[in-house]
This record gives C-alpha cells, structure tokens and sequence, in this order.
C-alpha cells in the first residue's frame, strides 16, 4: 500500500509527497494523509509571494482559468472534493490533521475555498463551528487503547499540539464518531467516522518536526493506516528473508503444508457430504411447505420415483411415464386443501383438449393441514375436492402419500416397485389410498378421464 501525503511531509518509502495543488488525482491510492491548513497556506503563497507550482502533468498552476498549457488553482482545489468522494466510496482512507477551519480569499473562480471544501462529512456532521471548533494544547488521553492510531498519539505525545477540538454535546456527533483520544476536560481531538464506505480519521496537529523523528512520526503513520486497512504490514517481506535458516521453522512448515492438504480435502468431502445431506432432507418438504418450495418438492418426488418432467421450470407441471403424459396440480394448506387444484387442472386439460385433441392425465397432489404432526392430521382435503376427483377421474393423493414413496425409494425399492408406483399413480381414480398406492392391496379403476 502507497499512503499520499498532502501540506505535511512524511519521509517515509511508502509515502508520496505533495501539496493540494501539484497532487495526483487523490483517488489514484488507498488512503492519504492530508494537513487542511496546507491548503490554505499554499494557496496564499501563491497568491500573495507568487510562489510557482507545476501541476502533476507538468503544466504552471495559475490562479484564472484552464487552459491548454496552464492549470487553474480553482479547478485543481474544487475537484479534490469529487476525488476523495471517491477515494472514500472505494473503502478507502482519509487521515486529516484536525485544524480550525478557515476561508482562502482571492482564488479565481472558488472565492468559497475553505480547509475542508474537499472533505464530505457524515450526516447532520460539517467541519467547522459548532461540531470542529478551534483550541489550542498539548493534553492527550488515550481512549480506544485497541484503535491502530493509539499507539502513534502514545509514543509521539511530545510531538502532539493540537489546533481544533470536536463537540461531543452535538446529538450528530455522537451517533456518528468513535473517540480515539481526548484533550484537557475529556474534550476529543482525535475521532474516527465511517464515511461513503470508507473511514475518515481526525488526529491531532502535529509539530513540525525535522530529523529522525519526522521519519519514526512517517512510519508510525504508515504502519497504523496499513493496519486501518486490513493490510499484515506496510511492504512484503524481503526476497532474502526465507533464506535465514530459524530452527524447527523448517519442520513446522512442513507440518503446516500436510495441515492444508487435509484441511483442503476435508473441506471438499464436508461440502459434498453437506449437499448430499441437503438434498435428502429436503424431501420432507412434502409434508409442510407451501407454494413454490412444495411445488418444487412435488416435482423432485416425482422425479425421484422415475416419472419424467417434460414441463419447464417456469410451466405448470407435467410428467410421463410409458408414452403417458399426465397433468399435475399439488396443493399445500395449513388447514383442508379446497378445490383450487381441481379447477386449475380441468381448465388446463380442457384447453389442451381443445387445442391439440389430447386426453392427458389429471393429477392432484394435496397437503392439508401442513403445519400439524402427520400422525395427527384429520382429513387434508374437502369432500368436495375428493368427489370431484373421482367424477373426473382424476388421482388424488396426498404429500403424505408421496413422501412415503420417496421413503421407499431413497430405502432401496426396485424398478419393478418403482414402475409398480408409477402405474398405479397414473390409472387410479379419485383417492390414491397409502396401501393400494404400495401395491399392499388390490388397485382400483384404471379408467381415464371422461373428456
């Protein structure tokens, strides 16, 4: 991870410096480092000292308009806001030196810049009075002891002088903002807030120091935002290293290496035995689900006792077995199934009918009373639907009836059995008794249907 660094140098070989008017796009890293009032200052040097920026493509930083050979101080300001908005909106990183807000006069085009024009806020949150206020001490009480940043105002509190505190009394920021450290009378001057998906970190201004520890100061930054991140450390380890001999490191990576083999191989028989387990026990959705889960168990019973499905995932569903095709209609209800099923399936066999002359097979499929104990359920279905059943000569029989098939199937049943089952499902008019659809006793009608 590359950290930028905008008004505040951090020496440091992870860390690409610049001020707000020379930077690259700011969305061009993952997390950057910014002092608000660099932006300020280098506005005014260059407005009121004539002190000459070159943009990062080269061109002179001018304060008037954009041209083909010249960059507008304006534009460059204003669009760092969009630049950040996305940096954030990426996951991304944003560490601000808390400062007092204040006004840049005398920009061409952005006579509104301020310190923190380019930084969004939280909701009900801005960067100034009454939420950022200014202040001025050397106070640091460390809070969130587990937060990256902690350990950074911990060893460089010498180093800390901080320029604006936050209002903890505002509802907004308390709903919003995790304190990381507070001034002189538990006011905060270093707070956390999550930010269009990314997190925006406020830490206290830091003295501008020189020599060695600016370069501890850069790489404490470095290492708490690599942290921030998620990232193990700030750069790879050497190519060299895995060449140090550490005694016993060689045997235990071996062991490491056997660990994985099995843990991969556990993991792939766990996966296949999990599926295996999902799609056995999904069968008793026969016995209490509704709509489309019980349609579709319906019709991986059926399939499961060797019908073929000749209808398509989004069509009614229709099987055949032997050159006959039959219509089914299933049917599921916390109390006694009515005749829904029944009128559904004589419109669907009246219109085939009449298109294509066809006699198809009617079928219902009815779970009653789907919420109670199997044992203990009374009659599943109307006597109405029961008795239109056997007037059309349709088969009626209930979830109840077709699970315990699937039962027989999944137990070892034979094809003999299987086409038994089958046979007896497509000639059976009216109620489909548990024992005669077994074969334990003696088939009724295998008439078909009148129309």
């Amino acid at each position: 991870m590359r950290l930028l660094s905008i008004g505040y140098a951090l020496p440091n070989r992870a860390v690409d410096n610049y001020n707000a008017l020379t930077a690259p796009s700011y969305f061009d890293y993952e997390a950057m480092f910014i002092d608000p009032a660099s932006i300020t200052r280098i506005a005014g040097q260059m407005l009121e000292e004539g002190t000459s920026l070159e943009a990062f493509d080269g061109r002179p930083v001018v304060n008037g308009p954009t041209t083909a050979t010249a960059a507008s101080a304006a534009e460059q300001l204003r669009r760092r806001a969009d630049e950040t908005q996305r940096l954030l909106e990426a996951g991304g990183l944003v560490l601000v030196m808390g400062q007092p807000n204040a006004v840049q006069s005398g920009l061409l085009g952005f006579e509104g810049c301020d310190r923190y024009s380019w930084l969004p806020a939280p909701a009900g949150i801005a960067w100034g009075p009454p939420f950022v206020r200014a202040a001025e001490g050397t106070t640091v009480r460390i809070v969130a002891e587990d937060h990256p940043l902690a350990g950074l105002l911990r060893e460089f509190r010498a180093e800390v002088t901080y320029r604006a505190v936050f209002d903890d009394r505002q509802p907004a920021f308390r709903q919003a903002a995790r304190v990381i450290a507070n001034g002189g009378a538990g006011v905060p001057i270093a707070v956390e807030f999550s930010v269009l998906g990314g997190r925006l970190v406020f830490l206290p201004a830091l003295r501008d120091s020189v020599g060695s520890i600016r370069s501890d100061i850069a790489e404490a930054i470095v290492d708490a935002a690599t942290r921030l991140m998620g990232r193990p450390s700030a750069e790879p380890e050497p190519y060299w290293s895995r060449t140090v001999a550490v005694p016993g490191l060689e045997q235990v990576e071996a062991e490491l290496e056997e660990a994985e083999v099995a843990a991969t191989e556990t993991s792939a028989r766990l996966a296949a035995v999990r599926e295996r387990v999902d799609l056995l026990s999904s069968h008793r959705r026969l016995l209490f689900e509704d709509g489309q889960p019980f349609n579709t168990a319906v019709t991986d019973g059926l399939r499961l006792l060797g019908f073929a499905i000749t209808s398509g995932p989004d069509e009614r569903l229709v099987i055949e077995d032997e050159g006959q095709k039959a219509f089914v209609e299933p049917e599921s209800a916390r109390e006694q199934v009515v005749e829904w099923p029944y009128v559904r399936l004589q419109r669907r066999l009246e219109a085939v009918l009449l298109e294509k002359s066809e006699r198809p097979k009617g079928i219902v499929i009815a779970n009653g009373h789907r919420r109670t104990t199997p044992d203990e359920r009374g009659p599943q279905f109307t006597d109405a639907l029961r008795i239109a059943c056997e007037n059309y000569r349709y088969t009626l029989l209930t979830g109840q009836t077709l699970f315990t098939l699937v039962q027989r199937v999944l137990g070892g049943a034979d094809e003999t059995t299987l086409a038994g089952y089958r046979r007896r499902i497509l000639r059976s008019t009216g109620l489909l008794d548990l024992e005669v659809a077994l074969g334990n006793v003696e088939e009724g009608s295998d008439a078909g249907p009148i129309f």
